[in-house]
């Protein structure tokens, strides 16, 4: 396999994250990127993905885009171990859950890097704007803390799910900027934790981490 990403795409570290955890060898072609943008993209992902988009993955003569399509191929290419749970209703669940991290992911979030990690000169940024995103934040913070609220270990209960991978972007990459999950929410901040430890994750986490570092102010 092989997958066109950059180290700092939260949609490029869903797919490496279970790509790690169904034990899958692939060849992660990293393109160079600025703070504000990717660099330059390869004729080969641009001829195949309109979008011209990261993360793309070639496998064999298929060729897809777009995080949670490719998720979906993941999870029937190689079933176990299983990333969504078992029965329609659950399934959909989980689905609708990690739909919603993409959706704050590209919303609220981004609107928050914009601020914050897009403008490394704090006088320059827009605190009224940097407020409305960590209002719509905590507000995603307190569904998940009632999802949570039983005291089940993952998002979809006992098991580990492309939810759990999913919502681990937008919490990190919210808390890691400014708005992390506060008092109010002991389970999610419990969990967080837990998620955390995974070694698939672990090794994602401690990667964005220095290719973070490396970047220029």
């Amino acid at each position: 396999m092989k997958l066109y990403t950059h180290a700092l795409s939260p949609f490029s570290a869903k797919v490496r994250i279970v790509l790690r955890e169904k034990g899958l060898p692939f060849d992660d072609e990293q393109l160079p990127i600025s703070r504000n943008a990717i660099l330059s993209k390869p004729e080969r992902l641009l001829a195949a993905n309109p979008r011209s988009q990261v993360p793309t993955l070639f496998d064999e003569d298929v060729v897809l885009y777009d995080s949670t399509v490719i998720l979906e191929y993941l999870e029937e290419r190689v079933p176990t171990p299983p990333l969504l749970p078992v029965g329609a209703k659950a399934r959909a669940q989980a689905r609708l859950l990690e739909d919603d991290a993409d959706w704050v992911m590209n919303g609220a979030i981004i609107d928050l890097l914009a601020e914050t990690y897009r403008k490394p000169d704090p006088t320059t940024r827009d605190q009224q704007k940097i407020a409305e995103s960590a209002k719509a934040i905590t507000s995603a913070f307190d569904r998940l803390e009632r999802v949570l609220g039983d005291g089940r270990p993952h998002l979809c209960g006992e098991q580990f799910t492309v939810s759990d991978v999913a919502w681990l972007l937008p919490v990190s990459f919210a808390a890691a900027f400014g708005v992390p999950p506060g008092e109010a929410q002991p389970a999610l901040r419990t969990w967080l934790a837990r998620i955390a430890a995974r070694p698939s994750i672990a090794a994602e986490t401690k990667a964005m981490r220095e290719a973070l570092a490396k970047l220029p102010d």
